[in-house]
Order: C-alpha cells, then sequence, then structure tokens
C-alpha cells in the first residue's frame, strides 16, 4: 500500500521513467543531455565485460574501468547508481549525491539536487556489501528497458512499471523468463544472484501488491511466522512465491488491525524479527526441523536476548494457528499463552548432572534419587501438550544459556540418546528414573566461542543440534544506537553515527587479524552500543542539554567508551602477550576507533 512517506519516491520513479528512459535525457542533470545507444554499450562493456578483479576498493576498480570515458557512459553508469540508492533510508543523502559526484567529476554538467528523497527502510548488509550485483542488476534493467522501448514494447511509465515488475519476480524467482524474452548475454551476467534492489523496485512501481521491505530474509521470516493465517493446504505454498504468500498474510491480518499497518510495527515485529543470522535456512526452521540450535559467537552479538526472541516466536506462531487467538493477540496484545512455557536456565561450572538430570542427594538425613531440572520442565511440557486439542502442540522451549561453561558430555549424559529419540523412555542411571523428552519440548543453547571454541565441542552434542554463528552486525547496532537515543531523549549527527559504526567495523576487521586472536575475539555491537548511554550520561553530568551532538571530541564520550569497556576486554585478549606489543595494538585501536 502506497504511503504517505513514499510519495516522493514513487513521483521520482516516475519522473525518472517519463525522462530517462521514454525521452532519452539525463535525469540528474538541469541541462538536456541525450543518452544514445552507444552510450549504453559503452557503459556495459566497462563495467561488466571489462571488469576489473582485485581486491581494491569498488571506487578505485570503477575509476580504472571508467578512465577515459566520455560523459555518456558515465552518465548511463550515475543513473543506475541512482536507481540503486535513491529509494532507501539507511543512506545519507549526501552519501547519496556523492556517487554521482565522483563517477561524474571533472565533467561539465550541473546535477541535480532534489531528487534524493529521505526514502523508505533499511536496505540492509546485502545492499551494500553486494553493491556490485546491485548496480549490475540495475543497469542491465535499464539496458533492457531502452531496448524494449527502442522497438515500440514499451510506450508509457505504466509498460515500465509493469516490466519492471516481471523482470524483478525473474530475478528472484524465474517467473516470466519466456514472456520478457531477455536477450542471453543478460541472463548470463545476472548470475541469479539475488538483490535487495528488486524487493524495492516491486513496492515502488506496485506498492499495492508489495511491501516496502528490502531483504528476503525479511520477508521468509514473515511466511514462517504467520503462515498459519493464510488459508492454504500445505501442498498449495508450492504454487505461491514468497511476496503472494506475504500479501494473503497482509490481507488476514488487516482484518484485525488498521488495513496499511507496517509489518515493522513493533507488536508484529517482536514476533518475526527473530536472530540475526542471515541464513536462507533460518532458526525457526531449524528449530521445527531439528528441535534443538546452538548459537555461537564472541560475546555481546545478541546471542541470549535472540534465544528469547526465538522461544516467543516460535510458541507464538503455534498459537496463532488457532484462528480464534488472532484477534486476542493482535488486538488486545495478550501474551498469556506465554507463561510457564519459556524455561531458562543459566548455566556455570557448579552446574551438575545431578541439578540436570538427576542424582542422590541427602533429604531429611537420608540419601535419596532426586531428579532434576530437566525432568521438571519435561513433564510440564508433556502435561500441557495432553491438556490441548491433538493439532494445538504448542512448544515449551528451554533456553540454555553459557553451555560452554559446563562440561557438556557430563552434564548431559544419556540426554544425547533422549534428544534424538523424542518420547523413548531412557534410564538414566540414577534408581529407576526414566527420562523422555516430549516432542514439543525445544531447546536452544548458548555459547561464547572466546570460553569454548567451536572444534572442541564434543561430536554427539554438534550433531543433535544445529549451529548459528553469531557476530558483529553493524546493523543491529545502527538499530540499537537509534533505540538508546529516542529512550534517552537524546539525538545523534548521522555522519557522527555512521563514522562511529564503520570505525567498530575496522575496530573489529583488526582485532581478526591479529595472530594469537581471530575472529572470535571481535567485539559484540551491544558492547559498542553502549556510547548512546555513555552520551547521555555525559550530557547530564556536565549539565549540558546537548554536545552539538557529537560523541568524538576530546575526553568526551569516545574516549569514556575506550577507557571502561574497549581497551580493558582488549588488554585482557592480549594478556600473554609483550607488553610492548600489547600498546602497540592498543594504540593502533584506538586509532581506528578514533578515525575520522
Amino acid at each position: 500500500m502506497k504511503r504517505k512517506e513514499t510519495e516522493e519516491v514513487h513521483k521520482l520513479f516516475d519522473e525518472f521513467s517519463e525522462t530517462y528512459i521514454l525521452n532519452k535525457q539525463s535525469f540528474l542533470t538541469s541541462d538536456a543531455i541525450t543518452i544514445s545507444d552507444d552510450h549504453y554499450e559503452d557503459c556495459y562493456k566497462r563495467y561488466v565485460v571489462n571488469y576489473k578483479e582485485g581486491n581494491r576498493s569498488f571506487d578505485s576498480k570503477i575509476d580504472e574501468q571508467f578512465e577515459g570515458a566520455e560523459l555518456g557512459p558515465r552518465l548511463v553508469f550515475a543513473h543506475a547508481q541512482w536507481l540503486w540508492t535513491y529509494a532507501v533510508q539507511d543512506k545519507r543523502t549526501e552519501t547519496k549525491k556523492g556517487y554521482a559526484k565522483h563517477i561524474l567529476r571533472n565533467q561539465d554538467v550541473n546535477l541535480r539536487e532534489d531528487i534524493y528523497p529521505f526514502g523508505f527502510g533499511s536496505a540492509g548488509q546485502w545492499h551494500n556489501q553486494n553493491k556490485y550485483n546491485e548496480i549490475l542488476f540495475c543497469l542491465i534493467l535499464l539496458q533492457v528497458l531502452r531496448e524494449k522501448n527502442n522497438s515500440g514494447e514499451i510506450e508509457n511509465i505504466q509498460d515500465i512499471k509493469e516490466y519492471t515488475e516481471k523482470f524483478c519476480l525473474f530475478v528472484k524467482y524465474s517467473s516470466f523468463e519466456d514472456e520478457l524474452a531477455i536477450p542471453k548475454r543478460y541472463k548470463e551476467d545476472l548470475h541469479e544472484s539475488k538483490t535487495a534492489t528488486a524487493n524495492i523496485l516491486l513496492y515502488i512501481v506496485k506498492p499495492d501488491d508489495y511491501e516496502p521491505i528490502a531483504s528476503d530474509n525479511h520477508k521468509s521470516k514473515i511466511v514462517s511466522s504467520f503462515s498459519s493465517l493464510v488459508p492454504l493446504e500445505e501442498s498449495e505454498f508450492e504454487d505461491y512465491n514468497t511476496d503472494q504468500i506475504v500479501l494473503k498474510i497482509r490481507h488476514a491480518i488487516s482484518e484485525y488491525l488498521f488495513p496499511d499497518f507496517d509489518f515493522y510495527n513493533p507488536k508484529l515485529r517482536k514476533v518475526w524479527n527473530y536472530g540475526s543470522t542471515e541464513a536462507d535456512f533460518n532458526e525457526i526452521q531449524a528449530l521445527e526441523y531439528k528441535k534443538a540450535i546452538i548459537l555461537y559467537g564472541p560475546p555481546g552479538t545478541s546471542k541470549t536476548h535472540s534465544a528469547k526472541q526465538l522461544a516467543t516466536t516460535l510458541i507464538t506462531k503455534y498459537f496463532l494457528k488457532d484462528k480464534n487467538n488472532v484477534e486476542s493477540f493482535l488486538k488486545n496484545d495478550d501474551k498469556h499463552f506465554l507463561e510457564g512455557r519459556i524455561h531458562h536456565l543459566q548455566l556455570h561450572s557448579n552446574y551438575t548432572y545431578e541439578d540436570f538430570v538427576a542424582g542422590m542427594q541427602l533429604k531429611e538425613n537420608e540419601t535419596k534419587p532426586v531428579r532434576g531440572k530437566l525432568f521438571e520442565i519435561c513433564d510440564m511440557a508433556r502435561k500441557d501438550k495432553m491438556a490441548l486439542n491433538e493439532n494445538d502442540d504448542i512448544p515449551h522451549v528451554l533456553i540454555l544459556d553459557e553451555i560452554n561453561r559446563v562440561d557438556l558430555s557430563q552434564l548431559f549424559g544419556e540426554v544425547f540418546s533422549a534428544l534424538e529419540n523424542r518420547e523413548e523412555p531412557i534410564e538414566v542411571g540414577v534408581s529407576d528414573f526414566e527420562l523422555s523428552i516430549p516432542n514439543n519440548l525445544y531447546v536452544i543453547g548458548t555459547m561464547n566461542e572466546i570460553d569454548f571454541s567451536l572444534e572442541r565441542i564434543d561430536f554427539a552434542l554438534r550433531r543433535r543440534f544445529l549451529w548459528y554463528e553469531y557476530s558483529f552486525d553493524e546493523e543491529i547496532l545502527k538499530e540499537m544506537l537509534k533505540e538508546k537515543y529516542a529512550s534517552n531523549g537524546t539525538t545523534i549527527r548521522e555522519e557522527e553515527m555512521e563514522r562511529f559504526i564503520q570505525n567498530a567495523k575496522q575496530l573489529n576487521k583488526k582485532l581478526a587479524q591479529i595472530d594469537v586472536l581471530g575472529k572470535q575475539y571481535q567485539i559484540g555491537h551491544t558492547f559498542f552500543a553502549e556510547i548512546a548511554d555513555i552520551y547521555h550520561s555525559f550530557l547530564r553530568i556536565n549539565q549540558k542539554s546537548r554536545l552539538n551532538q557529537k560523541i568524538y571530541r576530546k575526553n568526551g564520550p569516545i574516549d569514556i567508551l575506550w577507557d571502561i569497556s574497549i581497551e580493558p576486554m582488549i588488554r585482557s585478549f592480549l594478556g600473554s602477550m609483550d607488553e610492548k606489543i600489547v600498546e602497540k595494538e592498543l594504540n593502533e585501536l584506538n586509532e581506528i576507533l578514533l578515525k575520522e
């Protein structure tokens, strides 16, 4: 559904289509410059056919590929870049303008300043890191639209929108291949690569049928979480693509919420936006398949938070299978169904098999066999299962936090077999106790790789869980900072935030390259997010309403974060190294964090 905040995005696409595609004139410049077929061909040859390999920066490669190019092919490339970035909200206006300024520098043109809207949503890491293929997608789309315009197959803006929709669906799902008749060389160059731009353009050209969501992963999670609302048999899902199912979910939810609701509405987002990995086979699917997963990675990468959110999502998904529950959940924010179904155990070095499974304990001057916490949780899940209808198998979720802090083989014992053979009684070696794990009990473990490397994990444990790596995530850091600043009632300049996030990213890159450390010693985004709280406290202590919205100032928030959090952590990581080497590494890392 077209939203008020995206009106300018849609309007600019229409203007772009009219000027650049139909009239073959430059849209980016205030000068009337005609774009010829030769300009397209020269640009395509330089960017695609003569692509430069190597580890140089993207801009360096572009400079080399377009060396000696005339204005025309440079303008073609600049228009593809504009289409790639103009509609997204997570790129600053100056950054968007900078792309055109870079490729057209030293050219005698007047660039327009009024074609960079605020945009919608976050296109995410894939959109930024997959830059070559994202721009390639735009370039090929514009190439094909030019050819269709030359042949008379496209005559107006509506034709352009309809063709763009089909082109995006072809790239995403291989649909409309015969109807589109895309030249072979273009199909080969697309590499069947998924692009965020395809999702962005689908919403721009058909806002009533597609969501303002750039991420395929987000759409898949929405389908996974709300598919029970769609009146389709399981076999029928194969007849619909992800976007079609999301549209059906929108119609179903619209019966309970206002029609133009946003899937990023906090109430809905808590249901589907679980975890922080971009894996195609996501954590909820893994839980439903294997019933046991492990989230592992450095400290501060949201593993525990994600485990709780995954548990909430899984239980909510099954609760919503009953259509009678949908209205109470969506309208009244009813969460009673979560009570008693999420079990959280914080493991530690003194936690034993006797605590977890069973053991002998002294009670009333007599040693007696006592069942452990796992028996209690299994009984609760089984009792819940028996009380419900046969088809209402609402899960219970056991979160085992910090499994690296215990001797796993000793703690689990017979549990390994019980996890694999659900509902089958297994003797535990204490009295005549028999343990059976019910089908509706799911297990999520979290593991800190610094304390316990993945290579040292017992094979029996590894094969009974599916494993998901959690690492520093700049997009999550950005979201955390925005939320913290908003809750604190403070603001920060966009360029300050971008500088901080990119410096944090580079600091982690450097940490991963230090021989005695590696990527498992990267610092999690939650530690960097502390800068928002430090900034807020700094204002309060110094009795200031603001500091020109700067965290980078001498003896300011960034220095405090380094002194009280980042440096002590890194120093502990480097504890076994020579002191002079430690100081050298710390100085280099500090320079990275403070870099302009």
